[in-house]
């Protein structure tokens, strides 16, 4: 009696192999990776789920614009608002660990007449989306003093 072949041989894992790394090759390279990946943090994001997949920290303009209005909890007990976030121009390639596609700054105000100490990292947290170092400066407009100042590049 013959032997049967394997349904596949080694060569042809080999291949396969080749193939799926060539694929994965071209999707990190291809102009579409930005729309995909942000589509991608998109539906993960919309999921109701009690744990959090994504980061803040790496997270696009469009994801902080949604969350402008919430608390972040910072060292110490103190906790600040996230008031906004401005578009950036920004040009150049960008990080591939990077959702966005542009620089933004985001504003916070320090709830309860609190005021912090500005050029630091402050160590945040999010209810939704968890812990993230962010680096805070000092807002130069006086009509806002106790501002905050954050830029994600």
């Amino acid at each position: 009696m013959d032997n049967p072949k394997p349904a596949l041989s080694r060569r042809g894992m080999l291949v396969a192999l080749g193939g799926a790394v060539a694929a994965a090759g071209a999707f990190a390279a291809s102009p579409f990776r930005a729309v995909l990946s942000r589509q991608i943090r998109e539906l993960v994001a919309n999921q109701r789920s009690p744990q959090r997949t994504l980061a803040l920290a790496s997270a696009s303009y469009e994801e902080w614009m949604g969350q402008v209005g919430s608390v972040f909890a910072v060292g110490g007990g103190a906790s600040m608002r996230l008031a906004g976030v401005r578009a950036l121009p920004s040009g150049g390639a960008r990080p591939l660990r990077l959702a966005r596609e542009a620089a933004f700054v985001a504003f916070f105000d320090p709830i309860g007449r609190q005021t912090m100490a500005g050029d630091l990292i402050y160590a945040a947290s999010h209810a939704r989306y968890g812990a993230l170092p962010i680096f805070l400066s000092a807002s130069v407009d006086p009509r806002m003093p106790a501002r905050m100042v954050a830029v994600f590049n």
